[in-house]
């Protein structure tokens, strides 16, 4: 079993509730949402296995409220993919730029649709995937729009005070995750 520190315990509940409340906030503009940034944002900062456990969390919450099925499952295998994706982009040297993280956190948002599709389709039974997948590209589209916004404030913004408040949890400094 893992040990988890009560101080990491606190933060990785804090964080939940914060996507969960990005994400009602949000929930008027369709797909329209800064969660996925919020995610990615937390990996950067926390590790992997940090960011998996809140985004987790929050789907499980948010699904309580919009309701459980299949799909949620779907949700969390897309968000699986699109974060080790994004693991394995944050260590290109290239990436340590503001922009290129924005850049490519957005170009991860927008791949949801497609890998969410991915695991419909079959589940359904649908006959044309590409005519389902692009049905949903507008709502790609939102999302990647909402990524870049999100990630870019919450790079400038949150991820400064999170290092300054609670820096023996950046995984930067614990060289593990």
């Amino acid at each position: 079993m893992v040990n988890l520190p009560a101080k990491r315990i606190a933060f990785l509940a804090m964080m939940a509730a914060l996507a969960v409340i990005l994400g009602l906030i949000t929930s008027p503009l369709p797909n329209f949402s800064f969660t996925v940034a919020f995610y990615l944002l937390l990996i950067d900062f926390a590790g992997f296995s940090s960011g998996w456990l809140v985004m987790l969390v929050a789907v499980l919450a948010s699904n309580l409220r919009t309701g459980v099925g299949p799909w949620t499952l779907f949700q969390l295998l897309a968000y699986t993919l699109i974060f080790l994706l994004w693991w394995g982009a944050l260590h290109l040297d290239w990436l340590d730029k503001r922009w290129a993280q924005t850049f490519v956190a957005a170009l991860l948002a927008f791949s949801f649709g497609f890998w969410n599709a991915l695991l419909n389709v079959p589940f359904y039974h649908l006959p044309h995937f590409w005519v389902y997948y692009a049905q949903g590209l507008a709502f790609d589209g939102a999302l990647c729009l909402a990524t870049a916004i999100g990630y870019w404030l919450m790079n400038r913004y949150l991820l400064p005070l999170l290092q300054r408040r609670v820096p023996e949890l950046a995984r930067r400094h614990r060289g593990q995750d």
